[in-house]
């Protein structure tokens, strides 16, 4: 098999076609932060595979997904030796997922094999399923006329789960998810997307009686009678590109930076937004620029939406991220809250420095900057680190000025430690200091969207650590052994110390000296084993067990069991224990 799989195609003539073809490829749409793709393409970036990954703006669009993979295919045209049984079954799967993005002589070549068993599940069922159901034996339904493709799949979601709450108190819960999604072309340069959800949640003990539950990353909900709550999520875009160039218009999460547990200057935390989007690929760098449309909640609106009238928020931000050889990605951001006023120009300027329009304006709104750098030290290693900078006071470095909003991470990737195939560890640690994402010039300019962090979720004053091993026995399973570690600092009844995204530094009253960790010591850590299984694409079935700790009290076991089919455009928050941030 590997020897046909390496003799099949003339990797120079995949390479001037997939160059030929870029301008009438030019179509696409987001893929769902919830992929598996983004997880083995750091993986394969990591061991050296393939270069120029932009893994720190996400989400990838399928034709910059493609590319990749036609990268990927090169490398193993010339060292199939680098790969192991592991790697080619992914690849091989991949390449299949994304082949309508692949050239035709790619495409040629997947078709003899089958990655899927839509077709075997179809036997089963003696012919109940009319031959367009997974016709293609990867989307429930596919249509094609002309210059028209649309492509449509189910999306269906139950779990149980046990957390502990901000409280530190053990909570069930229950979800179910339903709806549906597609995605397909128009012409060369149009796409188009769609994301549908209904969602019921039930906690022991019973959901608060708000119209938005804080921290929670839900939008909008209904509370019923009985507790639970109803809501619904819709992911739509319509999309344009051509050569260089990508404009989203609608609705999508986005990810920018370097961190695995989360990210600091813009992460999928929060609910999704509306936005407008661009993006520019070329040679060395990738520039996206994104003005998103979001909804403040004070709060008296938390239990009652409409108990103040609403105030229009903005968040924009610039993304530059510049492949500079040898392993080295290093990314520049900025982004800016502002609201209460319609739209400024110069914050919808791709080229805009928002530090200075920000004084230009008046000195009113909430700028942030952010650096980011991934080196690969060798094959099979890769660090990384950000810092994120929300205030800075020069003149203030090295003391305990209130005023030096930071935040930083540091990880460590690795990929196949110790020659072991199929195995990747991950360490991270984030450390956010006092007052970060706090706004002290007007409430609604604060770093969040529906009253929920729009950066890392741990919130100010805090810091934790993340440890993880996966293990790929084969291409359907995998097992992840995780730690965490979580402590924070709560503002006193009597004083604020930094804790609080809601409670800004306040002159003349709070001390300007803010001690990292102040206030009501919050000290959380689990320890969790997870088993997940793809039963056909995108049909997962997984099951965890955690141990967690509060303080300084003993252990408590606490049990996930979940099933999802082709759920969710980002990888849905399931912590063991929610922040203590409010």
């Amino acid at each position: 098999m590997v020897g046909w799989f390496t003799r099949r195609l003339n990797p120079k003539l995949v390479a001037w076609g997939w160059l030929l073809a870029l301008p009438a490829m030019a179509q696409t749409v987001s893929v769902p932060l919830s992929h598996w793709i983004y997880h083995w393409l750091e993986r394969w970036e990591t061991a050296g595979l393939i270069e120029q990954v932009y893994d720190h703006s996400r989400p990838y669009s399928r034709t910059e997904t493609a590319g990749y993979l036609v990268q990927l295919w090169q490398t193993f045209r010339k060292h199939p030796e680098k790969f192991s049984r592991i790697d080619r079954d992914y690849l091989n799967y991949a390449l299949a997922e994304f082949q309508e993005e692949l050239p035709d002589s790619i495409q040629q070549a997947i078709r003899r094999t089958s990655v899927y068993r839509a077709r075997r599940v179809k036997q089963h069922l003696g012919g109940l399923l009319p031959d367009r159901i997974y016709g293609n034996q990867r989307n429930f339904v596919d249509f094609h006329y002309q210059d028209f493709d649309l492509y449509a799949d189910p999306l269906f979601q139950l779990s149980r789960r046990e957390f502990v709450d901000a409280r530190g108190q053990v909570t069930e819960e229950t979800r179910r998810s339903n709806g549906f999604m597609f995605r397909g072309r128009l012409g060369p340069y149009v796409a188009f997307s769609f994301m549908l959800t209904d969602n019921n949640v039930k906690r022991i003990p019973k959901i608060p009686k708000v119209q938005v539950l804080e921290e929670s990353g839900f939008p909008f909900i209904q509370r019923r009678d009985n507790g639970s709550a109803d809501f619904d999520e819709n992911i739509a875009t319509l999309n344009v590109a051509y050569k260089y160039l990508w404009l989203v218009f609608g609705r999508e999460f986005n990810e920018w930076g370097a961190g695995h547990s989360g990210q600091m200057i813009l992460s999928s935390n929060a609910p999704v937004y509306d936005q407008i989007k661009l993006v520019l690929r070329y040679w060395r760098f990738k520039f996206t620029h994104i003005t998103a449309f979001t909804e403040y909640i004070d709060p008296a609106s938390r239990t009652l939406l409409f108990a103040s009238p609403a105030i229009n928020t903005f968040w924009a931000g610039n993304r530059l991220e510049l492949y500079l050889g040898r392993g080295v990605q290093f990314g520049v951001s900025e982004s800016v809250v502002y609201g209460n006023r319609s739209l400024e120009l110069g914050y919808l300027n791709p080229l805009g420095f928002f530090a200075s329009l920000e004084h230009f304006y008046g000195d009113r709104d909430n700028t942030a900057l952010s650096l980011d750098l991934a080196w690969r030290v060798r094959p099979g290693i890769k660090v990384y680190g950000e810092w994120f900078i929300d205030d800075l006071t020069v003149s203030k470095l090295g003391t305990k000025w209130f005023g030096n909003k930071f935040g930083y991470q540091a990880g460590a990737f690795l990929v196949d430690p110790l020659g072991l195939p199929g195995v990747d560890l991950l360490v991270e640690y984030t450390r956010i200091k006092p007052y970060v994402y706090s706004h002290s010039v007007a409430d609604f300019n604060k770093y969040k969207h529906y009253d929920t962090i729009l950066g890392h979720f741990l919130g100010p004053n805090s810091d934790g650590w993340l440890a993880r091993v996966r293990w790929y026995p084969n291409r359907r399973l995998r097992l992840q052994l995780e730690g965490q570690t979580y402590r924070h600092g709560s503002n006193p009844p009597d004083r604020n110390v930094g804790g609080d995204p809601d409670l800004p530094f306040r002159f003349g009253e709070d001390n300007p000296n803010a001690t990292f960790l102040d206030g009501i010591r919050v000290d959380r850590d689990a320890l969790g084993l997870e088993v997940r299984y793809e039963w056909i694409r995108r049909w997962y079935w997984s099951a965890e067990l955690q141990q967690v700790r509060i303080g300084s009290a003993g252990w408590d076991t606490v049990f996930r069991l979940q099933t999802s089919l082709n759920f969710g455009f980002r990888q849905e928050p399931f912590r063991v224990f929610e922040p203590a941030t409010r």
